[in-house]
């Protein structure tokens, strides 16, 4: 078939978060995956006349002479997918040019079916508007506009259709201005100083990096604990790409000596591993802090992101050029990831000496507020709400300061989520994603606030979001989409988070289990269950825990406490 080139319709299909669930469990990964093949989509793929012509590990190209085919293959494999397997796909159809060379394929048909694919929802069928066009019209029916989008390498945007699985939302319709996005990785930057202390100065530098590309249109950003993983590692960027889901990889090294710093970027395809571009910064040290712009903006004209005024304003925030101030703010940081009294109270210290040194500097006002939201949240201080008052003043003072800081909408919403506020809570998570769309954690406390104000499934959506942005995410996010999924009735995947979030973080997700299996009249695995929570936590008692349960709807809590008490946990 070497140089045939033809119209064919083409399917392209992949297993959603299939690297996230290849680290939690590999073997029932792979399994499930194999079953997956076997029992479903081979058969399916032959019985509606389709030719599998690439095998990509989670993903498959399929050719069909029809495009009615493809389409009918399509909505027949989401349909057994979500009854049949615990894996799910999302899948992309387009019609277009297919051409066989050697042993490659390649083509409009292939990029853009594929490029549909990755923009496709869980358990979603998105499709091209030429293919939409080709459909009957019972067929067309069952699909819905999703506005335009911007695929890379098509000349002008594309008008897409999406079927969505019965009982989820519609899909959002996007305008053609905003592009698909794009998924990035920052590994930590190499610290080539003969200093080893220089080492914290290289991971700052890293964090302000990932931060700032935060801050550009139509690109996600991998959580700095995702990439953080592979510090001090001799790593493949193709392994990086395939590991964290990502299409473009950043890394770089710092070197500091005396009052001078030389700073290495390079950004590079993590499909094909080739060098999109590099670049070398030397400054004085008082001037490192204009690198992180740089380096984002050349970003920015190599993907071709077009800033708009307000993006702009935006995006160059309010930082510091004081050393010391940056400098102890890292401090404050690093300190506060510790959930101890005795480092919160190191994180405080740290926190206040930066905003003593410079007060126009917007992010030491946010981590001090952070830090009195985890005060309160966890009992470190007498006062309660002195402490949730203190945290929306900080938040307040680093909007003066920079009013685009989505920090500082973070802050203000964790505080209004410890103090039941669910609506302002989701108000203001909702505000700093807006400003900044990549900040996996407020997507995750997002996710838990949804739940406990009875919205689950975009609960279960915004987890799964924030998953994406960290793939190498902790326990307690396997513990929010677990509750997502509990109150959504779906308690074989809810048993399956909890137990992650047990492996992740020793003596968590029991509890949540022991409601699970009473909901699902299993009473001595619920029995057992109890047993574990009062051998991680014996000082546990029902009445303590409802006052941390947030739930707008008191019928759904005295419901959860009930199954408590069933499985024998003291009063």
């Amino acid at each position: 078939m070497n140089g045939d080139r033809r119209l064919s319709a083409v399917l392209s299909a992949d297993v959603v978060n299939y690297s996230g669930q290849m680290k939690a469990d590999e073997n029932r990964t792979l399994s499930e995956l194999r079953v997956l093949r076997r029992e479903l989509f081979d058969p399916l793929v032959s019985d509606h006349r389709g030719n599998i012509v690439k095998r990509m590990g989670d993903g498959w190209i399929v050719e069909f002479n029809s495009v009615s085919d493809a389409v009918r293959c399509a909505l027949d494999l989401q349909s057994q997918v979500s009854t049949q397997s615990s894996l799910k796909l999302r899948v992309g159809v387009h019609l277009g040019d297919v051409v066989f060379d050697e042993d490659d394929i390649f083509g409009d048909g292939i990029n853009l079916s594929a490029r549909l694919q990755e923009a496709s929802s869980e358990g979603a069928v998105l499709i091209s508007d030429v293919v939409h066009r080709s459909l009957d019209e019972r067929l067309a029916e069952q699909f819905q506009r999703a506005g335009e989008r911007q695929f890379k390498n098509a000349p002008s945007p594309i008008e897409v259709f999406q079927w969505s699985p019965p009982g989820s939302a519609p899909p959002r319709v996007t305008p053609a201005s905003h592009a698909t996005s794009r998924l990035i990785g920052v590994l930590p930057f190499d610290n080539l100083s003969s200093d080893a202390d220089q080492e914290f100065f290289a991971d700052g530098i890293t964090e302000e990096i990932i931060t700032t590309l935060s801050k550009l249109p139509n690109l996600l950003v991998v959580a700095r604990n995702s990439t953080f993983v592979y510090k001090g590692r001799s790593v493949d960027v193709k392994q990086v790409g395939l590991e964290q889901g990502v299409d473009l990889v950043l890394e770089g090294s710092v070197r500091q000596s005396g009052n001078r710093v030389r700073i290495t970027a390079q950004l590079i395809d993590a499909k094909s591993g080739m060098h999109i571009w590099a670049d070398r910064y030397d400054r004085l040290i008082e001037d490192v802090f204009e690198v992180q712009d740089e380096i984002a903006l050349r970003i920015a004209t190599e993907l071709q992101v077009e800033l708009l005024a307000g993006e702009m304003a935006r995006f160059r925030g309010s930082g510091t050029t004081n050393l010391s101030a940056w400098t102890a703010q890292l401090q404050a940081v690093e300190a506060s990831r510790k959930i101890t009294k005795e480092a919160q109270a190191d994180a405080r210290r740290f926190a206040q000496q930066a905003i003593a040194l410079d007060p126009g500097y917007s992010a030491p006002h946010c981590t001090l507020g952070f830090i009195c939201t985890v005060e309160a949240r966890h009992g470190f201080v007498a006062d309660r709400r002195a402490a949730l008052a203190e945290a929306r003043d900080c938040a307040q003072r680093a909007l003066e300061i920079d009013i685009y800081n989505p920090e500082a909408h973070a802050i203000a919403g964790f505080a209004d989520a410890i103090d039941g506020k669910l609506v302002s809570a989701i108000e203001k998570f909702n505000e700093a994603l807006a400003l900044n769309p990549n900040h996996a954690d407020v997507a995750a406390r997002l996710s838990l606030t949804l739940g406990f104000n009875g919205q689950a499934k975009e609960a279960i959506r915004v987890a799964q979001q924030a998953i994406t942005l960290n793939p190498h995410y902790p326990g307690w996010y396997a513990g929010v989409l677990g509750f997502a999924l509990r109150l959504d009735g779906q308690y074989q995947e809810a048993k399956k988070a909890f137990t992650e979030y047990g492996q992740k973080v020793e003596g968590f997700g029991h509890l949540d289990l022991v409601i699970v299996h009473v909901e699902t009249e299993n009473l001595d695995a619920a029995r057992d269950e109890a047993g574990n929570v009062m051998k991680f936590r014996p000082q546990f008692s029902i009445s303590e825990w409802a006052k941390t349960q947030l739930f707008s709807d008191r019928e759904r809590l005295e419901k959860d406490c009930a199954s408590l008490r069933l499985a024998g946990l003291p009063e």
